[in-house]
């Protein structure tokens, strides 16, 4: 699928998307999306689609102006960080292969605005890691962690950025189907997040090569459960808000 940008006024080519569900995924798949391993270190975009229900049934991840969207098997943590998924056994080759060469890939930087829910969600839903990924907000210090405010910080001197559409895809983060008008925010999400985090000027990366690192295979069991409860707040109150949104505009409040 091809998709035009519409978040900031830059000519990009067509960014294109591919969606693979876990249980499908190759190494192929993944070497579409980085390219050879001469390409490197990567500057890979992340950015999710949650359910309703606060699960994580879709994640993209950017490189360039291409886009792989990895579907997951539904799954619901348990208190201890455990989770209730029964498929996941069935699926632990492609975890690992999608850890191995990408999340936990040491030529790999991910970038991500929002990175601790992601990456909680990952690991609690998904038994997924990351282990070299950056808060975008927090990397450049936005004080309220505005996603516009963010953008302007970076790309505002070198050309005009529209405000409400980057609003406008932050906040649709509600999964409903792989159909092209239903994944344009998330793609769009994930493009700008590779966008940024390959930005090319000096005060931007030396920015970001400070940041901490976020790694989440370093979590120990207590860190999980005082998470979860964490998690489970965030995605509540991110639920009640996109449910508040859709009955706002369907009302034409």
């Amino acid at each position: 699928m091809l998709f035009n940008q519409n978040l900031i006024d830059e000519d990009i080519d067509h960014i294109e998307a591919r969606v693979v569900h876990e249980k499908d995924l190759e190494p192929n798949h993944l070497q579409w999306l980085l390219g050879p391993d001469g390409n490197s270190p990567r500057s890979v975009g992340i950015s999710p689609a949650y359910s309703q229900s606060g699960g994580l049934p879709a994640l993209a991840c950017a490189l360039d102006t291409r886009v792989l969207v990895i579907k997951f098997h539904s799954s619901i943590p348990y208190c201890d960080g455990a989770t209730s998924s029964g498929t996941i056994p069935r699926n632990v080759e492609r975890r690992e292969l999608l850890e191995y060469e990408l999340l936990c890939h040491p030529l790999c930087t991910l970038y991500a605005f929002d990175l601790a829910n992601i990456a909680l969600s990952l690991h609690l839903h998904l038994h997924l890691h990351l282990t070299d990924a950056i808060d975008i907000q927090s990397a450049l210090r936005i004080p309220d962690r505005s996603v516009v405010l963010s953008v302007q910080s970076v790309i505002a001197d070198a050309c005009p950025i529209w405000s409400e559409n980057i609003d406008r895809a932050f906040e649709n983060t509600i999964y409903r189907s792989s159909k092209h008008k239903d994944l344009t925010d998330l793609v769009q999400r994930a493009w700008l997040c590779s966008f940024i985090g390959q930005y090319d000027f000096e005060a931007i990366r030396e920015m970001f090569y400070k940041a901490p690192k976020v790694d989440t295979a370093k979590f120990s069991q207590d860190v999980r459960r005082f998470l979860r409860r964490q998690i489970d707040y965030t995605v509540h109150l991110t639920t009640s808000l996109q449910q508040g949104i859709e009955c706002s505009t369907k009302s034409g409040i």
